[in-house]
């Protein structure tokens, strides 16, 4: 999926692409930075490879907008 999604956070509007998601595994592309988020026990978080760390409540946001659009 190529298409662009958006995620609602903090009376803002962030807009991503999935680049590819598995059932552990989720990667976006948010204005050009890559993010990978693992799943930890029942919780999306960050991958230590990911140059910057998202939000916890962002990541959230963007598992609910993949979801619905799925």
């Amino acid at each position: 999926m190529h298409e662009r999604l958006e995620a609602h956070f903090e009376n803002r509007v962030y807009y991503f692409y999935l680049e590819s998601q598995s059932d552990d595994e989720i990667f976006i592309r948010m204005y050009k930075t890559p993010y990978l988020f693992i799943k930890h026990n029942k919780t999306w978080i960050n991958a230590t490879s990911n140059k910057m760390a998202m939000a916890d409540g962002l990541i959230e946001a963007v598992v609910k907008a993949i979801s619905e659009a799925s």
